[in-house]
């Protein structure tokens, strides 16, 4: 426990680094494409920043699935440009939106300890009340990521594309820091004996987590 405090502790201090390159990196590949389209064809614009977005992010979590992740999604957009489909390029979106409503709603299944409670209980035991309250916002976070994946699809299908750009390199991370922003209030106002953990204190706590399980997984390879 006081190793996961520490890690949490260290976390905080990127937290910011990860949301304000996330949403400088994101928002660059709505602008910036724009910007140069006169020389440059947007699209491969957008491939090249993506793939800097996709570095950041594996750099400052430090994890390898980060980095494969990143590598997909850029694979996914260069085949879109190669061949001249537009609607490929919501792929990417739709595909990590997709994941990751997948990663929370798979741990809600009987018998499985949800993703919120596990990160939870690397502090400590968790009170039945909370633990019902973390598998409601378990829910709430894949069903969240269900529908940036329905919202990119349907604004890819039937919207400009400078919309479906805006929609997913502009507003996507201050969607996420809203509904952060959001269970802090809802927490703090219905739920007032649950932990009043900040929305910057939980970032933290799930990199923290993160990485503690890339190092636990770690462990026996590099023991051999």
């Amino acid at each position: 426990m006081q190793s996961v405090n520490s890690a949490a502790a260290g976390a905080t201090r990127n937290t910011w680094l990860l949301a304000t390159g996330a949403i400088t990196l994101s928002t660059a590949l709505h602008v910036v494409p724009q910007m140069l389209q006169p020389w440059f064809d947007p699209a491969w614009t957008m491939l090249l920043l993506m793939i800097a977005d996709a570095c950041v992010v594996a750099l400052i979590v430090r994890s390898r699935t980060a980095w494969v992740i990143g590598m997909v999604l850029a694979a996914l957009l260069g085949t879109a440009v190669w061949w001249h489909q537009q609607i490929l390029a919501a792929l990417p979106s739709i595909a990590l939106n997709l994941m990751l409503a997948s990663l929370f709603g798979a741990t809600l299944r009987r018998g499985e300890t949800p993703l919120i409670v596990r990160i939870a209980e690397h502090d400590g035991a968790v009170t039945p009340q909370f633990e019902r309250y973390l598998r409601a916002l378990t829910r709430a976070w894949a069903i969240f990521f269900a529908m940036m994946a329905a919202l990119s699809l349907l604004l890819m299908l039937f919207a400009p594309f400078h919309w479906w750009s805006l929609f997913v390199n502009v507003l996507t991370w201050p969607l996420i820091g809203a509904m952060f922003a959001v269970e802090w209030l809802v927490r703090r106002v219905g739920f007032r004996r649950l932990p009043p953990h900040s929305p910057l204190h939980i970032v933290a706590k799930i990199l923290a987590y993160q990485r503690q399980v890339a190092q636990m997984r770690a462990g026996p390879t590099s023991a051999k």
